[in-house]
């Protein structure tokens, strides 16, 4: 049998070469490997995709919505619409709480998503979006889960794909990652996940990328999946960029058990570790180096230091600057606001330039150590 350091850097060149890991290569690396080589490994290869450069946004995270129906065994911020700390904002509502950061911190990117909430119907974030997209013009709207547009075109009776495009025809720029977890379905049972909602994600954003609409992607490690499932999830992600090219960067991202029903449950007790976080990254630039580029630190987790840490280990963007982001603090973590400043200094604290970016990964800035 090979040495480890040996099949780490076989794993290397053959990435080198143009190909893509096996999946028994993907469950060596999550579960044998050492962790400083795949972390030197990953290096390379973010290296001789960007070299010294790290990408980030100047960003806002909105939650128009906490109220939602899928109610997940892994989300602490979802309410079913009577507490009374449930809240809905109306797009004056909105408007007013964008008005201070795109003024202030001149951000360029607004993610907005909040849950399934049966109640609003298409026309709520078409005008949601139009009156973001006349107020702000140049602001790139980030919207919805592909749970929120797979229930409004059932809502609506209508397919996803005309969906997708009346958001566009509003202001819609792109889609983020989110609720894409685990994809296997045994997996996303015990996560409180429909059946097939794996798949779904999957559906939405390939008719999302046929129609020229570019989206992220990610992954949610620490909870109940084995390394096999990562291993067909980041392969299921490199099938699918194969078609049509349409994901703009990966998050791995750790759970947060705190007020969820998975801690209550004594499912998942505690968040994954450091090394975990690192494996998964410097894993995710292996796999993906050669289908998506960029790939995410999941700062917002794991704090600046940790965020750092990730550049080292393969990490070449960032993510986005935040301003009282409410999902990640009802698990009882605190996050607090991240400036740009704060980005820029982290990383040319370890001689990373920081490249100001848009939504769309266009450049608009330089920041060099």
């Amino acid at each position: 049998m090979l040495k480890q350091p040996d099949q780490v850097e076989d794993i290397l060149r053959s990435v080198q070469s143009g190909e893509i890991p096996t999946r028994d290569d993907i469950i060596f690396m999550y579960d044998e490997a050492d962790l400083n080589s795949l972390g030197q490994a990953a290096r390379i290869l973010a290296q001789e995709k960007s070299g010294n450069t790290v990408s980030f946004v100047s960003n806002m995270i909105l939650n128009y919505t906490n109220i939602c129906n899928v109610r997940c065994n892994f989300c602490a911020f979802y309410r079913t619409g009577t507490e009374s700390d449930a809240f809905l904002l109306t797009k004056e509502q909105v408007i007013k709480e964008i008005e201070p950061y795109y003024r202030n911190f001149h951000i360029t990117q607004l993610l907005i998503q909040g849950g399934v909430n049966p109640a609003l119907p298409l026309e709520y974030y078409t005008d949601l979006f139009r009156s973001i997209h006349e107020t702000y013009p140049d602001l790139g709207i980030h919207g919805l889960s592909t749970s929120e547009i797979s229930f409004i075109a059932r809502k609506e009776h209508t397919s996803v794909a005309d969906i997708i495009k009346s958001l566009v025809e509003a202001g819609m720029q792109s889609i983020p990652g989110a609720g894409a977890e685990i994809f296997d379905d045994d997996v996303r049972k015990v996560l409180g996940r429909p059946k097939g909602s794996g798949k779904q994600w999957l559906e939405v954003m390939e008719t999302a990328h046929r129609l020229g609409v570019h989206s992220s992607a990610t992954m949610m490690f620490g909870h109940v999946e084995e390394s096999r499932h990562k291993a067909d999830h980041l392969l299921a992600l490199v099938d699918l960029q194969s078609k049509y090219n349409g994901f703009l960067s990966f998050t791995p991202w750790n759970f947060e058990p705190g007020n969820t029903q998975l801690q209550k449950s004594g499912a998942v007790m505690y968040r994954a570790g450091g090394a975990d976080v690192l494996r998964n990254i410097a894993i995710s630039r292996i796999v993906l180096n050669n289908s998506i580029p960029t790939i995410q630190s999941s700062w917002l987790t794991n704090g600046i230091q940790m965020g750092q840490m990730s550049v080292l280990f393969g990490a070449n963007d960032w993510g986005g600057t935040i301003y009282d982001e409410k999902v990640i603090p009802a698990t009882g973590k605190q996050v607090g606001n991240l400036r740009k400043d704060a980005i820029i200094n982290g990383l040319n604290q370890i001689g990373m330039e920081a490249v100001e970016r848009d939504n769309l990964y266009r450049v608009i800035g330089h920041y060099p150590a």
